[in-house]
């Protein structure tokens, strides 16, 4: 009784009704919550095959784009990387969906959907290079700055 008031209190008698729905039915909402968990982690992990083929391949054409040009900057090296698309579509796709981690939904598996995820976000190219030691002069490269641990940082300092 005491617990109908608490939840009363804090959830109004919407979140009571609400409440008091799902455990009435929750066996029908399990099941179906565990199929879209594993319909994402599908699709995630079809995404993460494909994109680790791709970064090796921005990686290695990148290296060899800066050994013929060393003074080539990022812009031109991800105007000159070419990547045979439906190839890695037809080779590493093993389901006809993929989805980013934190996607509700997910995107039908196609180069083009592939191509708007990876170049469609330009710090993911520049994190790849990066992880493969390729810095540019324009980018702030080397160490990234830990913003979480410097906020921490401000904040619990001590005044001497």
């Amino acid at each position: 009784m005491m617990s109908r008031i608490w939840v009363e209190l804090f959830l109004g008698k919407i979140g009571k009704y609400l409440i008091d729905f799902f455990s009435k039915y929750y066996i029908w909402f399990v099941p179906v919550v565990i199929l879209y968990g594993i319909f994402m982690a599908l699709s995630s992990y079809n995404l993460r095959r494909m994109e680790k083929k791709i970064s090796g391949d921005i990686a290695k054409q990148a290296k060899y784009l800066i050994r013929r040009n060393p003074e080539i900057n990022f812009l031109g090296i991800v105007e000159n990387i070419v990547i045979d698309w439906e190839e890695i579509v037809r080779s590493y796709s093993f389901f006809p969906f993929i989805a980013n981690e934190f996607d509700l939904w997910v995107a039908r598996t196609s180069s083009k959907t592939l191509r708007s995820f990876i170049f469609g976000d330009e710090n993911k190219i520049r994190v790849i290079l990066e992880r493969k030691n390729i810095y540019f002069k324009e980018l702030s490269g080397g160490v990234r700055k830990n913003l979480y641990a410097d906020i921490t940082k401000r904040i619990f300092k001590r005044k001497a």
